[in-house]
């Protein structure tokens, strides 16, 4: 019974954190949809196009079309290049 609690209480923060940064990306992160960005991070690099901000994660298109999604809490938490000049 304690590990159904755990479990219900972990998946009701996981939740609330990802709407939490997805207001904190829409309104106060400099990248915006349409932004060229890359993801800097040890094991996988992102970079494409911000083609979505949705309430539980964000889309990037790559450059060879294919479409990413990444949990908005993982997104705030990374390092972000935002390469304005391209597009």
């Amino acid at each position: 019974m304690l590990t159904i609690v755990g479990v219900a209480f972990f998946a009701q923060w996981s939740i609330m954190s990802n709407i939490t940064a997805t207001l904190i990306i829409f309104f106060n992160h400099p990248a915006k949809i349409g932004d060229h960005i890359s993801i800097l991070d040890k094991e996988y690099q992102i970079e494409g196009t911000i083609s979505d901000i949705g309430v539980f994660f964000m889309l990037i298109t790559t450059s060879d079309g294919h479409k990413v999604s990444i949990p908005s809490n993982l997104f705030l938490q990374k390092m972000v290049r935002h390469d304005s000049g391209k597009k």
